[in-house]
């Protein structure tokens, strides 16, 4: 919805019966007042709608853009609990998967906790790439966004994409730290391992 109309001052005094009209007055408080004062004293000027300082519409778009942000800081938190819940079943089904290469591996003398630094390391490779990836795409859809719906809906703001480099060590951090500490889960099962039975061949 957009709240501008653009008229010729002829068009605009045959619609409205006004052969006089201004549309809009630009005032600057003179010394010793503020803006608030010139709002009161334009609002009790006759046939005077509207006074508002030039940074209103500004303060409104930065206070949509911090409910917009948080918004989004209460998906990334569901998301971040996705990704410790899909790690923690990545991990302890490929803990089952492996379960003869780890026993094979503490049968040798490899301790349990040199077997889950091991997972732990592999976990972190995964998620390293899966965050830059992400991070990439979704500076992609960002970049495509402002570039084509925002424009397209408010042309008088120049809107650019940006990513700062506490945003994305964010991400890094955080999508690394989750599938890390997946693996510390399954370290009661792997000191738990039957060694022998786990080795054991099944004709």
């Amino acid at each position: 919805m957009r709240d501008y109309a653009y008229l010729d001052s002829a068009t605009a005094a045959a619609l409205s019966g006004l052969p006089v009209m201004t549309n809009l007055l630009t005032v600057l408080p003179s010394a010793g007042h503020s803006a608030a004062d010139v709002q009161r004293a334009l609002l009790d000027v006759p046939h005077v709608t509207s006074a508002q300082s030039v940074q209103a519409a500004t303060d409104a778009l930065r206070a949509s853009l911090d409910q917009f942000t948080g918004i989004l800081n209460v998906a990334a938190g569901v998301a971040l609990l996705l990704v410790l819940l899909i790690a923690y079943g990545t991990a302890s089904i490929g803990t089952d998967e492996r379960a003869r290469e780890h026993a094979t591996m503490m049968a040798f003398g490899l301790p349990a906790r040199t077997v889950l630094g091991m997972t732990a390391t592999e976990s972190v490779l995964v998620g390293v790439l899966g965050t830059v990836t992400g991070v990439a795409a979704g500076y992609g859809l960002l970049a495509w966004l402002t570039a084509t719906t925002i424009a397209g809906v408010m042309p008088e703001i120049g809107v650019t994409a940006a990513l700062s480099a506490g945003t994305i060590a964010a991400a890094v951090v955080l999508g690394t730290a989750a599938v890390a500490a997946a693996p510390l889960f399954t370290l009661r099962r792997l000191r738990r391992t039957d060694i022998p039975a786990t080795l054991r061949v099944v004709e």
